[in-house]
């Protein structure tokens, strides 16, 4: 079964296939639901273009979650920090 996570994107065209580097939460039931981590993972739009991946649901900066739901295949846990100055844009930081 695959598990299930949420990410946060500031325009929904920034979100393209391939390796990207994200935030995401864990939707998975239990004691670790709602666990934050980054992450390096491949994405699509399709979960046809990635079978053997997890699902992936995106929401807006405002809350509003796309309806269809993307693939997600973690590659590889990053830092849970971002480097950089305190109270600075985050998606300058993460170089978006």
């Amino acid at each position: 079964m695959p598990k299930e996570y949420l990410t946060y994107v500031r325009k929904y065209a920034d979100l393209q296939n391939g390796v990207r580097n994200l935030f995401i939460k864990d939707l998975t039931p239990g004691p670790r639901k709602y666990d934050t981590k980054q992450v390096k993972a491949m994405i699509a739009r399709s979960s046809a273009d990635l079978p053997e991946g997890d699902i992936l649901w995106v929401r807006s900066e405002m809350g509003v979650l796309d309806p269809d739901p993307w693939s997600i295949k973690i590659l590889e846990d990053l830092p849970d920090y971002v480097e950089g100055r305190p109270y600075s844009d985050i998606f300058l930081a993460l170089g978006w």
